[in-house]
């Protein structure tokens, strides 16, 4: 029998679809950055929503969530006999070792103690500047406990277990995967793991993949590692990756994550288990129900953000479902349903105030202050009616346009004034997305949205006073754009 997910009526899953609706509008007032949202039961999806620009065919960095497909691929080494979970991972990475030789804690190292987040590491170890082997780092970075004790999030741990999957098979980690399980579950062909500064796939953080994909990987997850009645993964492999293996209590910073930890899968509340990428990037599956939910998402610089995406789920799905027998839809509230779902938009900043240093500081150049972005020189346009952009409905839309100078040239973003604009960023040619108001009458703020294999975004904060501005430069991204973080002092230049 073919495993199929078939697309029904929120009614068809006995989900109200107003829950739904007040689902998403919860998260946006929230100000979440959702890309995409996802609710299945048992096989029926009742809800896909992408944030446009995004749409059901975009790539999307998973981040952690390659954690999971690392350990699934561990799973099949395992059920090929090809490594036992309680093998030593020096014995695998020799050529790898310290020139004296492993450290007793690192000898001490299991497969099963990585899978668990107990390695003998209290963080990531390649991320210490100037590293660039960061397999060889988890090796050489001296440890700082037995193994087997303490969770710790390692990144640098799963790194190695994709790289042991190379050493193992003798296959790219992609290839394997997707001969093991992912081509079975119909996963993107084109879906691809960025690499690090070795050409070793990123197995902690690296995977580009469609939101659907993530849930036909939960899926098999939940369906003990069975799909179109194949066992592609080791049952008993699968029953014990999904349970409580180490409790991550006091070292995690929401109470969803702490909740405990399996090989790779993060436990939650109402007995539910999921994958868990940095920023947002969740798949979710809670037995009792039979529900699934998929989310992409940035909430970096949104603390607690992805705390807020759990909460929205548990309060306005799943406490909500099977309370009364749900009436099937009307054509008109199903109307309205598809027209909400279809109709979503990324963040951006609006309710701007009026501001009457426009026309003050409007294609003025201001010369930098000496500062530690090496920012030499920054100027707002904003632009007129005559060029003004204009939406779908052909409506006129304020918009501008930031031009900085630094170490690398002269650079221009395009943003809307309450609305994005997407272009590429200079340098990195990474896609964006750019929005800005006026927050009070002479502070503008711009927010910049990655939305790339780079997912981040940035915030700039100009400030006028007289003849002098004020800059800000905050970035949340984890890997580019150091050099917008600062603050420093601008003047304008009178010639």
């Amino acid at each position: 029998m073919q495993t199929k997910f078939n697309y029904v009526k929120p009614s068809e899953c006995n989900i109200d679809y107003h829950n739904l609706i007040n689902y998403a509008k919860r998260l946006e007032n929230q100000d979440i950055p959702m890309h995409s949202l996802i609710i299945m039961r048992g096989n029926n999806i009742c809800m896909e929503s992408y944030y446009k620009p995004y749409d059901n065919n975009s790539l999307h960095r998973m981040f952690s969530m390659t954690k999971s497909l690392v350990s699934l691929g561990i799973g099949c080494l395992y059920g090929e006999h090809k490594l036992s979970l309680d093998d030593h991972i020096v014995d695998y990475f020799k050529d790898k070792l310290p020139q004296n030789g492993a450290y007793d804690y690192m000898k001490m190292l299991t497969i099963r103690d990585m899978l668990t987040m107990r390695t003998c590491h209290d963080s990531t170890t390649y991320k210490t500047a100037g590293i660039t082997d960061w397999v060889g780092s988890f090796f050489t970075v001296k440890p700082v406990h037995a193994p087997g004790t303490q969770f710790s999030y390692d990144t640098s741990s799963t790194h190695v277990l994709g790289a042991l999957i190379e050493r193992l098979s003798g296959m790219r980690l992609i290839d394997y995967l997707k001969e093991k399980f992912l081509n079975e579950l119909g996963f993107s062909e084109d879906t691809f793991i960025l690499p690090d500064p070795c050409g070793i796939p990123m197995g902690g953080s690296g995977i580009c993949a469609r939101p659907v994909d993530m849930l036909k990987i939960i899926y098999l997850i939940s369906k003990d590692g069975v799909y179109n009645d194949k066992q592609l993964i080791p049952a008993d492999y699968i029953k014990a990756a999904r349970m409580k293996q180490s409790d991550p209590y006091g070292k995690s910073g929401t109470l969803e994550e702490m909740q405990g930890y399996g090989y790779q899968i993060w436990i939650t509340r109402n007995g539910g288990y999921a994958l868990y990428g940095m920023a947002g990037q969740l798949a979710l599956y809670v037995p009792d129900k039979d529900i699934y939910m998929v989310t992409t998402a940035d909430t970096l610089g949104r603390q607690g953000g992805v705390q807020c995406i759990y909460d929205a789920f548990w309060e306005e799905i799943y406490n909500k479902i099977d309370e009364t027998s749900v009436n099937n839809e009307t054509d008109a509230q199903l109307a309205e349903y598809n027209t909400f779902i279809n109709s979503r938009e990324l963040f951006c900043l609006k309710d701007s105030t009026a501001s009457s240093y426009e026309n003050l500081i409007n294609n003025v150049t201001y010369v930098c202050d000496e500062n530690v972005c090496n920012m030499t020189a920054v100027k707002v346009t904003i632009h007129n009616a005559d060029n003004a952009s204009t939406d779908t409905n052909n409506t006129t839309r304020k918009w501008g346009t930031i031009t900085y100078t630094n170490e690398t040239g002269t650079h221009s973003i395009d943003f809307g004034f309450g609305y994005n604009i997407v272009s590429e960023f200079p340098i990195y040619n990474f896609r964006c997305a750019a929005s800005a108001v006026w927050k009070c009458d002479n502070n503008l703020l711009i927010k910049i949205q990655i939305i790339d294999s780079a997912i981040g975004n940035l915030y700039i904060s100009l400030s006028y006073k007289d003849n002098y501005a004020s800059v800000f430069l905050k970035k949340y991204e984890e890997t580019f754009f150091n050099e917008f973080n600062g603050v420093f002092g601008a003047i304008r230049n009178l010639q």
